[in-house]
């Protein structure tokens, strides 16, 4: 599986419209066998659409965003877990494991839908997407 994660030094970057450096992870068996970081230079919403296509990125981490940048990405075949924060490695390596990323999730973010009251069955972060 191939995914992206957006960065801020060594953590995830805490709001995805502002991020400038994506981290493109390659992960076979539950192993990390690539990473390439690249630098955002425009929006990242066309940054990672040119990733998806160019390397077929399927998975996006992410900071906080906003309702209408979900749904762009959603509609692009990209899957999302957004409302992440923490250092970057121990969210892939959970990641890799296939541990629940629930510990991650931002400051305020109940895992009850904080997302402006969404109704859960579109919430990111349903159980079911937690988990890979």
């Amino acid at each position: 599986m191939k995914l992206a994660i957006t960065i801020w030094e060594t953590r995830v970057s805490p709001v995805f419209d502002s991020a400038r450096r994506l981290l493109l992870v390659e992960l076979d068996e539950g192993q990390i066998v690539r990473r390439t970081g690249y630098a955002v230079n425009g929006s990242p919403f066309a940054e990672v659409g040119r990733l998806h296509k160019e390397e077929g990125i399927e998975l996006l981490l992410c900071g906080a965003l906003c309702e209408r940048g979900l749904q762009r990405l959603q509609a692009v075949g990209i899957e999302l877990i957004p409302f992440l924060s923490g250092e970057v490695e121990p969210v892939l390596a959970s990641l890799a494991a296939g541990r629940d990323l629930g510990s991650f999730a931002m400051p305020g973010c109940l895992r009850q839908c904080c997302c402006r009251k969404r109704a859960q069955a579109a919430c990111p972060w349903d159980a079911g997407k937690l988990i890979l």
